[in-house]
């Protein structure tokens, strides 16, 4: 276990580096508004996981419980926010000339690439503990609830997107619910992809 663990403490410190970097880049661009984007509230729970995380392994302790539990959703939600960009955001913006605007200009290349990138190989490959089936709705709950909340706080004209997909007003009713459906799909797609890899390469033992 201590090969693992190196590894793992190393990947979560310098997670816990680029994300605090990326997040004071948003916040001081867009300042509290920057809370709605997925984006940014994901990788801020990354952040606090990989805090969490780092202290139980700096004390010499296993991470488990609520710990592991936090950093699968915040891989997860990483791992969502990846995907989306390279399949949807990435593709949109060929056209307009802004892919790099979306990959790796300002806090992109932390909240998009870099840190997504590093959380899915730190908990997937070096991070032990294993997790029960059931923790996959866990995992993708955060996505149904951001996914929830935006739409409605879209209908009520409290918020508008942030995202294209969110623009209720903007598109047919059932391109919103197929927008919904497929993020979600994502969502549950990706819990289950994180925790088989997690459970075949992290330390076999108990089960949280």
């Amino acid at each position: 276990m201590k090969k693992l663990k190196a590894p793992a403490l190393s990947i979560n410190i310098l997670i816990i580096i680029l994300e605090i970097i990326g997040t004071a880049i948003s916040l001081t661009r867009s300042g509290a508004h920057s809370l709605i984007y997925y984006t940014v509230l994901s990788n801020i729970l990354a952040l606090v996981s990989c805090v969490l995380y780092a202290c139980f392994l700096l004390k010499g302790g296993e991470p488990g419980g609520a710990a592991l539990r936090l950093r699968y959703c915040a891989t997860v939600c990483l791992t969502v926010t990846f995907f989306v960009v390279v399949a949807v955001f990435v593709p949109m913006a060929l056209p307009y000339g802004t892919v790099a605007d979306i990959l790796y200009k300002g806090p992109q290349i932390y909240h998009h690439l870099l840190c997504p990138i590093l959380s899915f190989i730190s908990f997937c490959f070096f991070e032990g503990g294993q997790l029960p089936v059931k923790i996959i709705l866990i995992g993708a709950l955060p996505t149904l609830l951001y996914a929830f909340f935006s739409v409605t706080l879209n209908i009520l004209k409290v918020i508008k997107g942030p995202y294209p997909f969110l623009l209720v007003y903007e598109q047919p009713w059932y391109v919103s619910v197929l927008w919904f459906v497929l993020i979600m799909g994502f969502g549950a797609a990706f819990a289950a992809l994180v925790r088989l890899l997690h459970n075949k390469f992290s330390k076999k033992g108990e089960v949280i």
